[in-house]
């Protein structure tokens, strides 16, 4: 028997120092719900539960840049449904002035009543926004570049339709025909890949301050992609016609947006993750509604399809915000998903399994009891020495 090294007590203290060690690993565990609460206890796993924290915030934020981003399209769909009310009341005073039962002095107070609503429309443009920032004047949509005659007759023009904000760049041309015995006026629109679209213009005399043609994609005189109004001085042309010059052209580029609202909608910085709207301008001009005449019944009726043709733009325009919605919408979707799976890997590597660490607790603490019962009978043994020397 030895004094002085007390084997059997240090294999007891040991054993009590890890018993102890882990009751306090189990209370912690048991006080906070996880099982990782120091790097010591799995670096690996906090390693990997810190970058999916980072990602679930990520998917938190997408989220709500996704809602507010719905947000913002609900706040321009209704300035666009306010202004199919204002242009389906056009429509409405272009009927009833094409009706020969109205004086001239009838057809000029209805013309009052549709210039007051045209106001009306350019003045919505401007003053639809969301936090500040204003939808429906065309500073976040495609623009026409670089205008210019082929020819020296000036004052034509050609705007984008309000349906073509997502306009994609590329070079066109309008070619103005006009025929002044028969009152008609011919409008082609071309590019790279040949005739877009052609219109005729009935009974639009020479006379005329201004004539408005409006292209409008998905019609009949479908321009593919985008919707075009030109406007051009009917004697303008006709001046500049002759024996050799048949015909005006007015060359023109589309400038794809430079400005587009670019919503965040995902945890990384990559174009799967976010989501680019691009809205148009919806003013009169952009309707083709800036020189509308209901004044004479052939102007009226005239009126008639371009009221219905602006109609036609918008409804365009809100199909086009509708399929950014369900996109949006599937996004929110996916992301809710993705934060629940994520949730419950997370939990697998971090949340601690309380009726597992309960048992082990309980064991912990006998061993613990029995391990104290082991150091003081250890402690006792080198007494027995005494009775040796007894």
């Amino acid at each position: 028997m030895i004094i002085n090294t007390n084997v059997s007590a240090l294999f007891a203290e040991n054993a009590l120092n890890n018993t102890t060690n882990s009751l306090t690993n189990l209370e912690q565990q048991m006080s906070t719900g996880y099982q990782i609460n120091s790097p010591g206890n799995n670096p690996a796993g906090l390693a990997i539960s810190t970058l999916m924290s980072g990602e679930l915030g990520g998917i938190n934020a997408a989220v709500s840049n996704a809602n507010q981003a719905l947000n913002l399209l609900d706040t321009a769909n209704g300035g666009i449904q306010n202004d199919v009310q204002i242009v389906t009341q056009i429509q409405q005073l272009a009927t009833q002035a094409s009706n020969s039962t109205e004086t001239t002095q009838d057809q000029k107070d209805l013309q009052s009543q549709i210039n007051s609503l045209l106001s009306q429309l350019d003045s919505n443009a401007k003053s639809v926004n969301y936090n500040n920032k204003i939808l429906l004047k065309g500073s976040y949509g495609a623009t026409i570049s670089s205008a210019s005659f082929t020819s020296n007759a000036p004052g034509g023009t050609v705007a984008l339709g309000a349906d073509s904000g997502n306009a994609a760049s590329a070079p066109y041309s309008v070619t103005i025909q006009y025929n002044s015995t028969t009152d008609l006026a011919t409008i082609s629109l071309t590019n790279g890949s040949g005739t877009l679209g052609t219109i005729s213009l009935n009974n639009i005399a020479s006379t005329a301050t201004t004539a408005t043609a409006q292209f409008v994609a998905g019609t009949s005189n479908d321009s593919g992609s985008a919707s075009f109004v030109v406007n051009f001085n009917p004697s303008t042309v006709t001046a500049n016609l002759s024996s050799t010059v048949t015909s005006i052209a007015l060359q023109f580029s589309v400038a794809a947006a430079t400005n587009a609202l670019t919503f965040q909608v995902g945890p990384t910085n990559d174009a799967a993750n976010q989501v680019q709207t691009q809205l148009g301008s919806f003013t009169s001009l952009s309707l083709g509604l800036s020189a509308i005449n209901v004044v004479g019944t052939n102007n009226a009726q005239n009126a008639i399809t371009q009221a219905n043709n602006a109609l036609s733009m918008l409804t365009n325009a809100q199909g086009q915000i509708g399929s950014q919605q369900d996109q949006l919408n599937y996004t929110i979707q996916n992301l809710n998903t993705e934060n629940t799976n994520l949730q419950a890997a997370k939990s697998t590597i971090m949340d601690a399994n309380m009726s597992q660490v309960m048992s082990n607790f309980s064991r912990e603490q006998i061993l613990q009891q029995t391990g104290l019962q082991a150091l003081s009978s250890a402690n006792s043994l080198p007494g027995l020495v005494l009775k040796l020397l007894g």
